[in-house]
């Protein structure tokens, strides 16, 4: 019924501009698409290319597991799509990254809407692993109404100043290659940077007041040092402040031992096992907690979304494909 191997237009990356597009692998279930089928985002790592077997792998398991139309998306910066250079071509770090992959989403529910398929839009979820669990909160971000349920497998946290400048912070060794010098072209603003962090306090009060219900399931190791754990209980704590109850998995030994995690580094194991672990009582069409969203989702509102920041305020617009802009004074 639907493309496995689909292309789609995207947004401007301000660093090359003009025309971009985004690939994306999409798998129905083996059962096929029914009413109650919904949809899931399965996000590769930072470097990662969506079509790699243990991605296409997850879009089977996970999509015929929790009846989900699955996307792999290859998202702004994945492997052999736009470079990323210090100083000069920074990593996006979930903006526009989170962008393509809410846009993958919308595009999957117009050719179900125009083919006529019933499906069910309310049973929206998404996980990602390393760089794919940062993109996954900020795709939870940009959209507030879409998601009833995402996973955070190790994800960096927001755009601290160590990950943004290579510091070093708790010995990681992530550089998105920003630059400190407003002459820059890589010229970090406290616009972007409040953009990019999923624990803003303000930005999360916006997306509890849209979405109360929206369950995050952070799953992280406390020896992780590729993206250290300390951040994210931080984005952990915020969300709990904002009156989200999130599900927080701050891996030690009990959980090597009592999970199926295999270790409390970054490399945590099998995700396709660990997932389900962690997720099923919320993604199963009939499990414990089964999770849908209680009202119309970003795509059926057609509205705006707004996140005010220092110098200005994000607007994400869903009157048609879905975009994203800053309207204020300090970004270019």
């Amino acid at each position: 019924m639907l493309e496995q191997q689909q292309e789609f237009e995207a947004q401007t990356w301000p660093f090359e501009p003009g025309d971009r597009t985004v690939k994306m692998y999409v798998r129905e279930p083996a059962g096929g698409v029914t009413p109650n089928t919904g949809m899931m985002l399965v996000l590769h790592c930072w470097g990662g290319r969506y079509d790699e077997q243990l991605y296409l792998g997850w879009c089977e398991k996970f999509g015929d597991r929790y009846n989900v139309i699955t996307a792999s998306v290859n998202y702004l910066q994945s492997a052999g799509a736009e470079p990323w250079v210090l100083g000069a071509l920074p990593y996006d770090h979930g903006y526009l990254q989170a962008m393509d992959a809410v846009r993958a989403l919308y595009h999957i529910a117009e050719q179900l809407s125009t083919g006529e398929v019933a499906f069910n839009p309310r049973r929206c979820y998404a996980m990602g692993i390393s760089g794919g669990g940062n993109v996954t909160l900020m795709a939870n971000k940009l959209a507030p109404h879409t998601f009833a349920c995402v996973a955070d497998h190790c994800g960096m946290p927001g755009l601290t100043d160590a990950i943004a400048y290579g510091a070093g912070e708790y010995g990681s060794h992530l550089n998105a290659g920003y630059s400190q010098d407003p002459l820059s072209p890589a010229h970090l603003t406290k616009d972007m940077q409040q953009m990019r962090d999923p624990g803003d306090p303000a930005h999360l009060r916006i997306q509890f007041a849209a979405n109360p219900d929206n369950k995050v399931i952070i799953i992280h190791g406390l020896d992780d040092r590729s993206c250290p754990v300390v951040h994210k209980i931080t984005v952990f704590r915020n969300m709990v402040d904002a009156g989200f109850r999130p599900d927080g998995h701050f891996l030690s030994q009990w959980h090597v031992h009592s999970t199926p995690a295999a270790a409390t580094e970054h490399s945590m194991g099998d995700h396709a096992e660990i997932l389900p672990f962690f997720a099923d009582a919320y993604m199963l069409e009939k499990g414990e907690l089964a999770l849908e969203l209680s009202g119309r989702n970003d795509f059926e509102r057609g509205g705006q979304v707004e996140y005010p920041t220092q110098n200005g305020r994000y607007v994400v617009n869903y009157s048609g494909v879905p975009s994203v802009r800053f309207e204020g004074s300090s970004e270019g």
